[in-house]
């Protein structure tokens, strides 16, 4: 099927971005708050089974603490997760605006679906957010597409270093054999990689979307919305008179 030579609507993502950094800047308080309660734990840990509560108010306290912000952490989490997505899928998108010719690798169901598949979620979901920044400019065939800032894989890295400890943390903390304190740390490991993850996120997703409204600026890409007008004096041939006539 031949491409369209007229460049498809471009929508701004630009609302969406800036819902997902607000929530990874809270994403971050919170993750901060609760390493903090956490660290607080280990010099007050939780009453153990033959203690009463009574006995260690501030140690129950502290559990307490850590418990409700874990909750608000995770809350926050799967919020910035969801709106990361509907943004994602937006700017995606948007790669056929720039260039009706060029075909993306992916669509935007699978830049986003590729966050869910195992294995496949190591690595789709990176070669789709650096081909949203790369594909965010008109295209210039003597130009070959420029690697994107070291922002970008430097938030790859954290993502998935701080998916890896998460996961881990989530497994030790069911297991009796693994002291209470050590759970605590490899947790606390867990939150500052979400918290360096969530500040290189938060400019990687800055990046595309002050590209990507340049862009459309520059290229007034909002005023393409279908074939351009017919010229105003096209009518007037058929007023005109005949060749043969005009003597």
């Amino acid at each position: 099927m031949i491409p369209s030579s007229y460049p498809a609507p471009f929508q701004s993502a630009h609302v969406r971005a800036r819902i997902v950094k607000i929530l990874l800047i809270a994403g971050a308080v919170a993750a901060g708050l609760l390493l903090l309660a956490e660290a607080i734990s280990l010099a007050f840990p939780p009453p153990t089974d033959d203690q009463e509560l009574v006995d260690n108010l501030t140690g129950t306290a502290v559990a307490l603490l850590v418990f409700l912000l874990a909750v608000l952490d995770m809350l926050i989490y799967w919020t910035t997760a969801v709106f990361f997505c509907v943004w994602l899928y937006r700017a995606y998108g948007n790669l056929r605006a720039f260039n009706s010719w060029s075909r993306p690798d992916y669509s935007p169901g699978w830049a986003v679906g590729g966050f869910f598949i195992p294995f496949v979620n190591l690595v789709l979901p990176y070669r789709a957010v650096r081909e949203v920044w790369q594909k965010s400019v008109p295209p210039d065939p003597l130009v070959p597409a420029s690697d994107p800032p070291a922002s970008f894989p430097l938030w790859w890295l954290f993502w998935l270093l701080a998916s890896f400890a998460s996961k881990i943390s989530f497994r030790v903390s069911f297991r009796e054999e693994v002291p209470e304190s050590t759970a605590t740390m490899i947790s606390i490991v867990a939150g500052a990689l979400t918290i360096v993850a969530a500040v290189f996120a938060y400019l990687v997703v800055d990046a595309i979307d002050k590209r990507q409204e340049e862009t459309s600026a520059s290229v007034k890409l909002g005023t393409f919305s279908g074939p351009p007008p017919p010229p105003p004096n096209l009518g007037g041939y058929q007023d005109a008179a005949p060749i043969g006539r005009l003597s």
